[in-house]
C-alpha cells in the first residue's frame, strides 16, 4: 500500500496543495485576530458577543478552517479521483496489474491523511502564535489557561478528521455524478451543516462529537459504495 501512495503523489505532485495549505494559514492567521477584535467595534452589540472569549474563538476559528480544509480536500479528490476514473485516463489506471480496491484506497489515503495532517498543522501553528501574542498584547479579555490549549486540541482534531471525513462523502457525491463541481459544492455544502451546529452549540462539545460519528459511518459507508462502483467499472 505504502508503494502504491508513493507512485500516486509521484504522479500527481501534491506541491500544489502544500503551497496552498501555507497560503491558507496566512489568512487564517489573520482571520483569528479579526475574530478576536470583532467585540471591540461596538462592546454593547448583542450580536457580537458570539465572538467573546477564547472557548467562542477557538471553535468557531477552527469549523471555519474545516470548511476551507475540506473544500481543499474536495478539489484533491477532483484530481486524485473524479479525473482519474473518467474519461481516457481510466484506461490506463485500470491496465495497472493492481486490484482497483488498493488503488482506490491509496488514493483516499493520501488525501486524507494530507487533510487531517495539515489543518493540525495549520491550526497549531495559528493559535500558537496567537497565543504567544496574546501573552504580548492581548485582545481577548481572558487569561489563556491549560482548559483552553486542552480545548484547542481537542477541537483541532475533531475538526480535522471531520473535514477529512466530509470530503470522502463529497468525493462519493461527485464519483457518482462524474462532476467535478458537484464535489467541491458538496464539501461546501456540508461544511455548511457543521458550522451552524457549532454556532448554536458553543456551550456544549456533544453535537459536535455526535456530528463527528455521523460523518466518520457516512465516510465508511459511501467509500464502500465508491469502492464496489469501482470495481463493477467496464473499460
Amino acid at each position: 500500500m505504502f508503494d502504491l501512495m508513493k507512485l500516486e503523489l509521484k504522479k500527481n505532485n501534491i506541491r500544489t496543495y502544500i503551497i496552498s495549505t501555507f497560503v491558507i494559514s496566512i489568512i487564517m492567521l489573520g482571520f483569528i485576530y479579526l475574530l478576536a477584535y470583532l467585540p471591540q467595534f461596538d462592546p454593547n452589540d448583542a450580536d457580537l458577543e458570539l465572538f467573546v472569549g477564547y472557548n467562542n474563538i477557538i471553535s468557531l476559528f477552527s469549523v471555519i478552517n474545516m470548511t476551507v480544509f475540506c473544500v481543499l480536500s474536495s478539489v484533491m479528490y477532483s484530481r486524485f479521483v473524479i479525473e482519474e476514473y473518467s474519461g481516457d485516463r481510466v484506461l490506463l489506471l485500470f491496465s495497472y496489474p493492481i486490484k482497483r480496491r488498493k488503488i482506490f484506497i491509496s488514493k483516499l489515503m493520501i488525501v486524507s491523511l494530507f487533510t487531517v495532517i495539515a489543518m493540525v498543522l495549520c491550526n497549531f501553528t495559528i493559535f500558537a502564535f496567537f497565543g504567544v501574542s496574546e501573552t504580548i498584547y492581548p485582545l481577548v479579555n481572558e487569561s489563556i489557561t491549560l482548559e483552553t490549549i486542552t480545548k484547542v486540541i481537542k477541537t483541532t482534531f475533531i475538526m480535522a478528521v471531520s473535514a477529512a471525513c466530509l470530503g470522502i462523502i463529497a468525493m462519493g457525491i461527485g464519483f457518482i455524478q462524474k462532476s467535478i463541481p458537484a464535489t467541491i459544492i458538496s464539501a461546501f455544502l456540508l461544511c455548511s451543516l457543521l458550522c451552524n451546529i457549532v454556532a448554536g452549540t458553543l456551550t456544549s462539545d456533544a453535537p459536535v462529537i455526535v456530528f463527528l460519528a455521523i460523518t466518520i459511518i457516512g465516510a465508511i459507508i459511501v467509500s464502500s459504495i465508491v469502492m464496489k462502483k469501482n470495481s463493477c467499472m467496464e473499460v
